[in-house]
């Protein structure tokens, strides 16, 4: 699976491939732990197309248009 954040499953763990966003936006999401290689779960879905991300014991809301340019897959 290579797919965006957006579309991901529900309470799967998934692994950050790619960010596709501006320097600043992914400069944002790094100091919020949107790395690379970095583990993550999506818990709720909005009907906006935004979703909240369990990372570690944190739980970050991510609106659509962000998440459409966040990549994952399902690690191996």
């Amino acid at each position: 699976m290579d797919d965006s954040l957006h579309t991901c499953p529900l309470g799967v763990d998934i692994e950050i491939c790619r960010i596709d966003l501006d320097a600043r936006y992914r400069f944002r999401l790094n100091e919020l732990g949107f790395r690379k290689h970095e583990r993550i779960r999506v818990i709720h879905k909005a009907n906006f197309g935004g979703c909240v991300v369990a990372h570690g014991t944190e739980r970050i809301a991510i609106d659509g248009a962000t998440a459409r340019h966040i990549f994952v897959q399902i690690p191996k």
